[in-house]
């Protein structure tokens, strides 16, 4: 992949907690030497101490906390045991808006990035987006391939531009416009 795409391309590895820890430390080490940006969840989402362990070893940054249990307080002990580089979130799994800044406030206290993770649905994005754009340690806006099948269900989703970006909605509330005609076409029945 990185011969492919060159040097200068941001490479970002997602191991979806497929690895014991001499797995993940192998694989560690070979992005690593390809110049990935980040290791995000080479172990299971709760082994705490084999994440300590391989942060020790690496030079690459790790992603962790994509779905600790619980919200807020699931994040001390990530914190406390250095266990990753980068804290993870998004509105489905975290409690919110609410939480997600709290949570994105807390990485920034200690100098960590809080990266919000995909939301699951049209909706959540516009949500993720707002809170992505309302705090200082977030650089990405992650998109699920492929795109559209992870569209629906409004009337304008989200879209990135040629530059790579993607936009404030301007619309009030979170700028997501319902697609009512699907609705109407989807309805089975109403309940009154």
């Amino acid at each position: 992949m990185r011969s492919g795409v060159g040097d200068d391309y941001t490479l970002i590895f997602d191991a979806v907690w497929s690895y014991n820890y001499e797995q993940a430390l192998r694989v560690g080490r070979a992005i690593e030497a390809l110049g990935f940006y980040w290791y995000e969840d080479p172990l299971a989402d709760q082994d705490i101490y084999n994440y300590v362990k391989l942060r020790q070893k690496l030079d690459i940054p790790i992603m962790a906390t994509e779905y600790p249990f619980a919200g807020l307080e699931s994040y001390a002990p990530w914190i406390l045991e250095r266990a990753t580089d980068f804290l993870r979130g998004d509105v489905a799994v975290k409690g919110g808006i609410t939480t997600l800044v709290k949570t994105a406030h807390l990485a920034e206290a200690f100098g960590l990035q809080y990266e919000v993770h995909h939301g699951g649905n049209s909706l959540n994005n516009f949500a993720n987006l707002h809170v992505i754009m309302a705090i200082r340690n977030c650089e990405f806006f992650e998109v699920l391939l492929p795109d559209a099948a992870q569209k629906y269900g409004l009337a304008q989703d989200i879209t990135v531009d040629a530059q790579g970006l993607v936009h404030a909605p301007t619309a009030p509330g979170l700028g997501a416009k319902i697609d009512f005609e699907l609705i109407k076409r989807k309805t089975l029945a109403v309940l009154s």
